[in-house]
């Protein structure tokens, strides 16, 4: 006789209990259960008891998860008010559930209606501050977290090691300074992005421990050291960016072993010595970007791809670095050629060859160099846009010439005459003696002028002896040492008068040459303030800044050494007739003008106000890079400050200081609009040769107005500019130059504009689609596009922000610099008239 024994407790059952007790045979329940046969039971009754002893426990365990999830609504709301995100709990909150995996909480996804667990957590962009609750970890099912675009600090709790779900963590573009850490090992981390911050150190070493990462994003930070060995150990790794960092050293041997790469983005960094061989036969490998590096010796040997087991090659960017010999011969043996790219921009190669090379269907091309096609090219010129065919031959500039390589490879050409032996030592003789004139007479001059001076330099000041330690990175320099490289401060090697004082070009021993400045009389302080000034500018670290290099404090004397900007400043460039800046060149200027800025105002610490944006405070170095100079202690501040001497210059002074008198980032945002007015339209700001319309503001509001770009675009690049990107730009810099402060964008916000605007412009370019100049602004251009090479490296336009320098989309991009109504919503929320 088969029974059972059921909790009398159980709901519906309760009318049975008596009647078990009564019908109770000799085996015993446990205490609170009741024994029912079915004998004694009738086989429908039977059937219903089963039913509802099944539905009791699902309807147990049915309570344990919704209780499970709603405390997971609890743990969510508690890190929004850690993060003061007020509006991100007020939209949870206005879903009337506490539940997040029912009530469609915003960024929060679940796996599903049973288990209830919140899966992924991606509050990209929602204005959190502050630093990660240790608190997270109690979300232990979480395998996805993106704060990207946000103002996370430091420091990231230990904690966080607890979730062993966890493969992917995105933390861009936020204020880390500090390096993660390694407790994240106990994650099982397939993506580690933290890309965009302000994150100091060498790249930790037991990162080479995280078996399963296949994706490492340290872009855009200030790590410093070499690249660690270990990392070979790391056999899933497919894309690794660490671009724009401070990393030195060689590229190690035991990279090889990272079978899987098919991404290197090391470009912007100090790698230097040879390209390791092993590079070009790693098999998968798509895109490397090794460009702006110290590389040296001959062109790496890439020729015959195919063989080399490297068919998946689609970009490989070597540009801007010291390779000398030969430019590469570039051939393939077999058919069909895949697509590839090569850029080896600014080498010098012994045939002066500067350029890129696109292989694409070249059926049976050869190395064999004929000796009728020549193109010499001066080595230090850079981005010059010089496209190489395979197909035919397209349109040149002026004085550029574009080869077919499928039917020849240029080599270098002879062009005159040979010197002959006794002609070259008649030539050696004369040259000798009248160098050795030159060195008698500079050898009586110098001294006679050698009693100690101190050039310009203003007042001599002395200041206590506290010891003070000289900020890392930055190297003290003897007044003899800077005497020597500047031949004593001649008027030779004056460049002219900046903010701080008078500017000599200086070469060092070492042959590196220095801009230095030295204090005028005005701009001395005491020597206490010129430390603490050293201090703040040894943590100023960025790629669009002019880089402090030294100093010298010699008697209490006041001068600074910088690197030198070999292209001179913005203002030259634009307006006093040297070679013209293309399309390009200038949209890249742009962008690093408002990169550096964004830096100063968002992760300087403490922030800095530049307080006199100008076209000539914008200094361009070999490469055609914008580096802002000219900030210093006196406007290193909090986000407001009063000030009771003038600042600025005219035209470019934000109008409500004279109204408050008052100092904000904004008014730098306000100098950089009238920059970008500057650039677009070539023509500076105060000039009486435009009749009433003096100022530059007066002049292109009416004729943007009504006849749109055509009409306020610079004559010089009116045959080369996309209509689209310049329209943007004008309204940007229209807005930004608004005379109400309120109206003014943020530097975040503008880059949020332009960069998706420049980045699409760049793969028109390349692709060779053609915009009409009638069509309106699409969502097709905002949204990150899969590239397939580097294009923004190609034209002197490296287009970074929120997308790898190598070509791919970003996976953190933020939906606010994708938006097509970004541009809108920023100026209906500024109630700017259109």
């Amino acid at each position: 006789m088969e029974a059972c024994c059921v909790q009398a407790s159980e709901p519906g059952l309760r009318g049975f209990a008596a009647w078990g007790r009564i019908h109770r045979p000799s085996c015993e329940c446990t205490d609170g259960a009741f024994f029912v046969s079915k004998a004694q039971v009738p086989f429908a009754l039977w059937r219903w008891l089963v039913m509802a002893c099944v539905a009791a426990v699902l309807f147990s365990e049915a309570s344990s998860v919704s209780a499970q999830s709603s405390n997971q609504g609890l743990i969510l709301k508690s890190l929004a008010r850690d993060w003061n995100a007020t509006s991100l709990l007020t939209d949870w909150e206005r879903t009337g559930t506490s539940d997040p995996c029912l009530g469609g909480w915003s960024g929060v996804t679940c796996d599903n209606a049973t288990n209830m667990n919140v899966l992924t957590l991606n509050l990209t962009g929602k204005g959190l501050s502050g630093p990660i609750p240790a608190q997270i970890s109690q979300l232990v099912y979480l395998e996805e977290l993106d704060l990207n675009d946000n103002q996370i600090k430091d420091p990231i709790p230990p904690e966080i090691g607890k979730l062993v779900h966890l493969r992917r963590l995105s933390i861009n573009n936020n204020s880390l300074t500090s390096l993660p850490p390694e407790a994240l090992l106990t994650c099982n981390l397939t993506y580690l992005a933290m890309h965009r911050n302000r994150i100091s150190g060498q790249l930790p070493v037991w990162i080479s421990n995280m078996g399963s990462l296949e994706k490492l994003d340290m872009y855009a930070n200030e790590l410093w050291g070499g690249l660690p060995p270990e990392y070979g150990k790391l056999e899933n790794m497919k894309s690794m960016q660490l671009w724009e960092n401070q990393l030195s050293g060689f590229i190690p041997e035991e990279w090889r072993n990272m079978k899987n790469m098919n991404n290197y983005g090391l470009g912007h960094l100090y790698l230097t010595g040879p390209v390791p061989s092993w590079l070009f036969e790693l098999p998968s490998l798509k895109i490397a970007t090794l460009s702006r590096n110290q590389f040296v010796g001959s062109f790496p040997n890439i020729t015959n791809l195919l063989h080399n087991g490297i068919a998946n090659l689609s970009t490989l960017d070597l540009s801007c670095n010291f390779f000398q010999g030969d430019y590469p011969t570039l051939y393939y043996n077999t058919y069909p050629v895949p697509n590839t790219t090569i850029y080896y921009f600014s080498n010098c190669f012994a045939n002066e060859t500067d350029g890129s090379a696109t292989l694409a269907s070249t059926q049976n091309a050869t190395q064999n160099t004929p000796t009728n096609c020549s193109r010499v090219w001066d080595c230090t010129s850079f981005y010059k846009q010089v496209l190489i065919n395979l197909g035919g031959c397209a349109p040149c500039p002026s004085s550029q010439t574009v080869i077919d390589i499928s039917r020849c490879v240029c080599g270098k050409v002879s062009s005159g005459r040979a010197t002959s032996p006794v002609t070259a030592i008649v030539a050696g003789v004369i040259g000798g003696f009248f160098v050795m004139i030159i060195v008698i007479v500079l050898a009586i001059v110098y001294i006679k002028t050698r009693a100690p001076k101190y050039p310009q330099f203003g007042r001599k000041l002395e200041g206590d002896d506290d010891p003070w330690i000289i900020p890392k990175g930055l190297r003290r320099f003897h007044l003899q040492e800077l005497e020597k490289a500047t031949k004593n401060f001649s008027q030779k090697h004056y460049l002219g008068m900046g903010g701080f004082g008078k500017v000599y070009r200086g070469f060092l021993s070492d042959g590196k040459v220095v801009a230095i400045k030295c204090a005028s009389l005005q701009s001395a302080q005491g020597q206490k303030e010129f430390q603490n000034e050293l201090t703040l500018l040894g943590r100023l670290h960025h790629r669009n800044l002019v880089g402090l290099e030294g100093f010298c404090d010699d008697g209490g004397l006041q001068v600074l050494v910088y690197e030198y900007m070999e292209n001179g400043d913005l203002y030259d460039n634009l307006f006093d007739g040297r070679a013209s800046l293309n399309s390009y060149q200038r949209v890249e200027v742009v962008l690093g003008i408002a990169r550096g800025l964004d830096y100063l105002h968002s992760f300087a610490d403490p922030p800095v106000i530049h307080r006199d944006i100008k076209a000539s405070n914008v200094l361009l170095d070999n490469c055609m890079v914008a580096k802002l100079a000219d900030f210093g202690v006196s406007k290193i501040s909090p986000y407001s400050h009063v000030s009771t001497s003038p600042i600025g210059t005219m035209g470019y002074v934000d109008p409500e200081y004279f109204r408050t008198n008052q100092v904000t980032v904004s008014s730098d945002i306000f100098s950089f609009g009238i920059v970008l007015l500057e650039i677009i339209t070539g023509q500076p700001i105060i000039d009486p040769r435009r009749g009433e319309a003096i100022n530059l503001q007066d002049w292109v509001q009416p004729r943007f107005k009504l006849g749109g770009i055509e009409e306020i675009i610079d004559p010089k690049i009116k045959e080369g500019y996309d209509e689209e990107l310049y329209t943007r730009m004008t309204e940007l810099a229209i807005l930004c130059s608004s005379s109400k402060r309120i109206e003014r964008p943020t530097m975040k916000e503008v880059l949020n504009i332009l960069e998706p605007l420049a980045r699409a412009s760049l793969e028109d370019l390349f692709v060779g689609s053609k915009r009409s100049s009638s069509q309106s602004m699409d969502k097709s251009l905002f949204e990150e596009k899969p590239v397939t090479d580097s294009k923004h490296e190609n034209h002197n336009f490296a287009i970074q922000a929120n997308k790898n320098e190598t070509g791919e989309s970003s996976e953190s991009s933020s939906d606010g610099s994708g938006d097509t109504k970004y541009f809108d919503s920023l100026v209906t929320a500024r109630q700017v008239p259109r």
